[in-house]
């Protein structure tokens, strides 16, 4: 068996809780615990608005950097409004709090601040980082642009016009008309069968009042979490979330409950016709797993031996490429296999990757494919708790998805103690290449007769 890797990271976990004698108890509890993980000092506080705050503190580094993370997102987008998340965001930094989008810009260009914005399906985040003397300009910036964002039609009208840019490029690019239209054949009217973004019709549509709604329905203090990592106490942290952030409202936070994507019962393959094209590119979606799934580890494993598969066979076939795509949250999303490959090689290389899936229905993966996989799964997340960054992304998804502030204690228990047979019934739960949607593009009249081997062929222009 290969030996479980243990994270070398020189801290223990602490707990800010009001009064003393609870700290120290839970102090003293956690390192009673057998672990074999050191893991960060993690600091927490919480404000009377129900905003959490996480501090890691590091003496001496000059450099603080904070990430606020909503616990909502692109899910949450209205009805043929797809990018209202991404619209309501971008306009953070274009008008806040008595400040129009030039004298925001001053700020973090006087400060020597570094801005990122970054959505996805379940969360909003801002990161904002700098010198450890500016943190209180920091929050006074966060608290701004979270309670009091002006949402000016002008900047509004300017933005929409960069986003429809931007998702009219996307919509031309081949590798992305596949998957779209794959991830649209599978989820349909759920919210993952639109672009994470949006598209031209949807972002034309979006108005203020739509941006006022999500950011009044969405952006409140007890549907967020902040992280400070850097040269920064937790007490100072403290004080000036409670100076900037104190007022931000609280509010009923929204459950991402949508009604899950129809049933599907047999596989679909359409081809897009491009008669002169000499690489095809074709994308082959199905339904993933949520990231609460109780065989979630397992889960993942079996992900990482397929990604190896097929990278293998895609190694031995010259100019191909096969890819695998999975981000597991709140709800089950696209898992999808993209393949690019000469023209030719398209429906043998679908149809490894469908076979692929099958046996690890029907055969348990040997042991020591399982240990090597099994391996690389704490590898990774030793890599990710190597820098700041890693581990505050690490306790913002444990954060936002409610696994336990215990969660990495017991990480490399959970993941020793899956089995091969483990493996096979995540694969016999999750996957489904015979319900599968796959889009191919390229030229029709050389992929439809190989392609019909797989499935009912359906061609468009």
């Amino acid at each position: 068996m290969v030996p479980i890797m243990r994270f070398a990271l020189a801290f223990v976990l602490v707990a800010l809780l009001p009064g003393a004698n609870m700290c120290a108890d839970f102090g003293n509890q956690m390192q009673r615990q057998a672990s074999p993980f050191l893991l960060p000092i993690v600091k927490r506080d919480s404000l009377l608005n129900g905003l959490q705050l996480i501090v890691l503190e590091q003496a001496g580094t000059g450099t603080v950097s904070t990430r606020l993370r909503i616990n909502s997102g692109a899910l949450f987008d209205l009805a043929g409004k797809g990018g209202l998340a991404d619209l309501t965001m971008g306009m953070l930094l274009r008008g806040a709090g008595g400040f129009d989008a030039k004298g925001l810009s001053e700020i973090v260009d006087r400060s020597g601040f570094t801005v990122k914005f970054s959505l996805g399906w379940d969360s909003t985040e801002i990161a904002i980082s700098g010198p450890a003397d500016s943190l209180e300009s920091i929050f006074d910036l966060l608290g701004r642009c979270v309670i009091t964002p002006a949402f000016d039609q002008t900047e509004l009208d300017k933005l929409k016009a960069i986003n429809i840019a931007a998702a009219k490029q996307e919509s031309s690019d081949d590798a992305e008309v596949v998957r779209r239209k794959a991830v649209e054949a599978v989820f349909g009217t759920n919210p993952f069968g639109r672009p994470l973004r949006g598209t031209p019709e949807s972002i034309a549509q979006i108005t203020r009042l739509d941006l006022q709604y999500y950011h009044s329905r969405l952006y409140l203090a007890n549907n967020a979490v902040l992280v400070v990592s850097g040269d920064a106490t937790a007490e100072l942290v403290t004080r000036l979330g409670r100076a900037k952030l104190g007022a931000w409202k609280k509010g009923e936070k929204v459950p991402p409950s949508f009604r899950p994507p129809a049933q599907r019962t047999t596989r679909t393959l359409s081809i897009i016709d491009r008669p002169d094209a000499q690489v095809a590119k074709a994308a082959s979606v199905q339904i993933g797993f949520p990231r609460r799934a109780e065989d979630y580890f397992a889960a993942t494993v079996m992900l990482d031996l397929l990604s190896h598969n097929w990278s293998a066979i895609a190694d031995a076939t010259p100019g191909a490429a096969v890819e695998l795509e999975h981000e597991a949250g709140h709800l089950a999303g696209p898992l999808c296999i993209r393949v690019k490959s000469n023209t030719p090689d398209v429906a043998a290389l679908l149809a490894a990757a469908y076979a692929a899936m099958s046996s690890l229905q029907t055969q348990q993966v040997a042991s020591e494919l399982v240990e090597s996989a099994k391996s690389r799964l704490l590898n990774s997340m030793s890599e990710r708790l190597k820098t700041n960054d890693g581990i505050a992304e690490v306790i913002l998804d444990i954060e936002t998805y409610g696994l336990g502030r215990d969660y990495l204690i017991n990480l490399a228990d959970r993941v020793a103690a899956l089995t091969p047979a483990d493996v096979q019934r995540a694969a016999q739960s999750y996957l489904k290449p015979q319900s599968s949607a796959t889009v191919v593009i390229g030229p029709a009249a050389k992929l439809e007769p190989a392609l019909k081997a797989l499935g009912a062929v359906t061609v468009s222009k």
